[in-house]
């Protein structure tokens, strides 16, 4: 009977954190990508469609951000979280709020400003999430997130620019404000859920920062398993953050832009990995839990591939080429977040955090997307379309993570025979 209630008091805890951090994140995400739904026609700096500008200037912020991340978040205790939280998405609407009175020029410098404190607020938000039991399900609610909040957050700018009039350098600071004071509020209840017990540290090790010279020694000693996996989401994040951005220019070249057409497709998105990631939470073992991840990116990149020949062949939509590249790309890229990093440290046997690992991917995935995106966009030619360049970059990124997932199960099967041996020897 004590188990039974335990086992409903997880379960109740595990989605009322995922709701609150599903929330949470959303509003993030209405901070930082509003302008991501608007087209900006024949505005140019330096000859150069400006929005080309904000995107690769708050890349960049996102990108320094992540690598900051990597030390500073193994600094941030407890108590301090929600503070960290309401400081960084404050600061991140101030640019947004500058950009209504400032000249064009200036926009992309702003973007940066927004950016960069907005790269931090992931890590502290896992930081509620990790080491849990039902870490997979949390985490699946939380990282639908991705996909559904971007739909919504282009919608949402849509909906407020039509009803309030906006001009196109409103729409971004009235979307935070907004977004801001929800915000608030929904942290305000992610303190109040209680942390991680028990039960949840017996099965995931105990969650503390791990100090410079652990985590150079734990890098050491699991980087042959690690690597793959980050480069894996370095390529998934390039994919990804093309398709977040640019989207809105795909669906008019193809004519299927509207102002509901985001939250449509992405909703359908969510909702199929919604139903997916959190499977991977009744898998104890966490080599099979590796595995079984490594087997579905590889389905998701067959999907992925699969719907790329089919749009060439005219057998499906732009809508249907977006909905089935996103799926595709973002299962692995979401199990990869909020699974594999909590899995490596279980796998490890170490007693630390899995943070400045999800960091460790987050910056070389952005810095990916950084160099890739700032050659292609800067070098874009009028005649070629952005239709084009996503369906060479989902054929050539998935060929690449194909021959990656191989080396994976040989380097987990070898490091867990290493374990072994070290256990005999040591008895």
């Amino acid at each position: 009977m004590v188990k039974e209630i335990n086992h409903r008091q997880h379960i109740i805890t595990a989605i009322l954190l995922g709701l609150t951090t599903f929330c949470l994140y959303t509003f993030m995400y209405a901070v930082r990508k509003p302008f991501s739904a608007l087209t900006y026609d024949n505005i140019l700096v330096w000859g150069i469609n400006v929005k080309i500008w904000m995107v690769l200037a708050q890349l960049l912020g996102y990108t320094l951000s992540k690598f900051y991340g990597i030390r500073l978040l193994g600094k941030i205790k407890r108590e301090d979280r929600s503070i960290y939280l309401v400081c960084i998405l404050s600061l991140a609407t101030v640019p947004l709020f500058l950009l209504q009175h400032l000249p064009t020029a200036t926009w992309p410098l702003l973007m940066f400003f927004n950016g960069f404190p907005l790269g931090l607020v992931w890590g502290i938000v896992f930081s509620y999430v990790e080491g849990r039991k039902y870490t997979e399900l949390i985490g699946a609610m939380l990282a639908c997130t991705f996909v559904f909040s971007s739909g919504w957050v282009k919608s949402f700018g849509l909906y407020l620019q039509r009803n309030l009039e906006l001009n196109i350098n409103q729409v971004p600071f009235f979307t935070a404000i907004i977004a801001l004071i929800a915000a608030a509020i929904v942290i305000f209840i992610l303190e109040k859920l209680p942390p991680p017990n028990s039960e949840d540290k017996l099965l995931r090790n105990d969650r503390k920062p791990l100090n410079p010279i652990e985590q150079r020694r734990f890098l050491r000693d699991h980087g042959s398993i690690l690597i793959p996996f980050v480069i894996i989401y370095g390529i998934f994040t390039i994919m990804r953050d093309f398709r977040d951005n640019f989207s809105a220019e795909m669906l008019t070249e193809n004519g299927a832009y509207s102002g509901d057409v985001f939250i449509n497709m992405e909703l359908k998105v969510s909702l199929v990995l919604l139903c997916l990631v959190p499977l991977f939470s009744w898998i104890k073992n966490h080599q099979t839990a590796l595995n079984t991840t490594t087997f579905s990116i590889v389905v998701g990149i067959l999907t992925s591939l699969a719907a790329t020949f089919l749009f060439i062949q005219h057998q499906i939509s732009i809508i249907g080429l977006l909905m089935f590249t996103g799926g595709g790309f973002y299962l692995g890229y979401i199990l990869i977040n909020i699974s594999v990093m909590d899995r490596i440290i279980g796998f490890s046997g170490v007693s630390g955090n899995s943070g400045f690992l999800i960091y460790i991917a987050d910056s070389v995935g952005y810095l990916f997307s950084l160099i890739i995106s700032s050659f292609a966009l800067l070098n874009k030619i009028d005649s070629m379309k952005w239709t084009s360049l996503y369906l060479g970059l989902i054929i050539v990124g998935s060929c690449l993570i194909f021959l990656l997932a191989l080396s994976i199960p040989y380097q987990l099967q070898k490091k867990k025979q290493s374990h072994n041996h070290a256990e005999i020897i040591t008895a």
